[in-house]
Formats: C-alpha cells, structure tokens, sequence
C-alpha cells in the first residue's frame, strides 16, 4: 500500500521566511521547512497497481499557471481547541480551480474518505499540529502574525507525492511532476 498525495510545494525562499515564524507557540509540532506544501488531494492508503492509473489521471489536468502569496494566520477547527495552525493564501481562486481539476480527473473511487468529496476546500500551509493545548502563546502569536503577507512567486506545477510514516515524522517522496501550461 501506497500513502499519496497531490500538492503545490513552496519556493525555497518561502519555505526559509516561514521557518522563521515556526517559533514560540506551546504545544506545537512545527512542520519541517523542507516539508511545507499545500495539499490539494490526500489520497491515503492506496493499493500499489493503482498508481499507474493515478498517473495518467493526474497528467490529463489542464489549468494554467497562477502567482499565489501566504497572507494571515488562523487554525483549524476552532480557536477553543486548535488542532492545527496554517498559515492563508491569496489569491484562493486558482488553486480552488487547480484542486477542482484535480478532483475531477481523479475521480470519487480515489478518495481516502469518502466525506472528503463533500467538505469545503480551505487553502492553506499547515504550519503546526497541536500535541496539546497552546495557552496563550497562540494568541500572541495569532496577533502578531495576522497581517503576515509573504512574497508572491508562480506556480508551474503541483507534485504526486508518497508519504512514508516514521518514528522520527513522515518523509515526503516526489513520485511525478506535473506541469501548468
């Protein structure tokens, strides 16, 4: 069995400005900067003879390049009880539009959770997982950072991605890219 993935990484200097803020909330298992990306399809446990076709799906999406910028901080699901801290992104219609196209040509029969079809689409960079309740570090940091605006860059592609579970946190492996026209 196969654990994948579809998503757009971010540039290498993205990737080093967000590493700075990855500091100072309690209770946070930080993503590794190396690691940051915006999911656009979790496709989880997935049989390995199904990975050709997932392929050949994949490389019939069309949709053109778009610029995108990281804008603002929130967490999901509630404030109350964080489970994750992301960080937004702008503009969300062309990856809304990318995702779309990336649903379609996959089809329902490659989702990992069937509700997955029926849940919003929330653009964003998973920065951190809660391991426990943050306290007020989080607040503070939700103030500080809730006008953060990043370099805009283009995106050219999104990636297929193998994720592999170990005792020291997943590793990422890129399986095929796809680019935009």
């Amino acid at each position: 069995m196969l654990r994948l993935f579809v998503a757009v990484d971010l540039p290498s200097p993205e990737q080093q400005a967000v590493a700075t803020l990855c500091t100072s909330v309690g209770g946070a298992r930080w993503t590794k900067p190396h690691q940051l990306h915006i999911t656009l399809r979790f496709m989880g446990r997935t049989p390995d003879d199904q990975l050709p076709v997932i392929r050949q799906r994949l490389a019939e999406v069309k949709a053109a390049r778009f610029r995108l910028a990281l804008s603002g901080v929130g967490v999901f699901p509630a404030a109350r009880r964080p489970r994750v801290l992301w960080l937004g992104l702008e503009p969300a219609a062309p990856l809304v539009s990318l995702k779309r196209e990336i649903d379609l040509a996959l089809g329902p029969d490659l989702m990992a959770d069937p509700r997955e079809e029926k849940r919003d689409f929330h653009p964003h960079l998973t920065l951190a997982r809660f391991t426990r309740r943050p306290g007020e570090s989080l607040a503070r940091f939700l103030a500080q950072h809730a006008t953060y605006r990043g370099t805009d860059w283009e995106v050219g592609c999104f990636r297929l991605y193998r994720s592999s579970l170990h005792p020291s946190g997943a590793v990422h492996e890129c399986l095929k890219v796809y680019p935009l026209a």
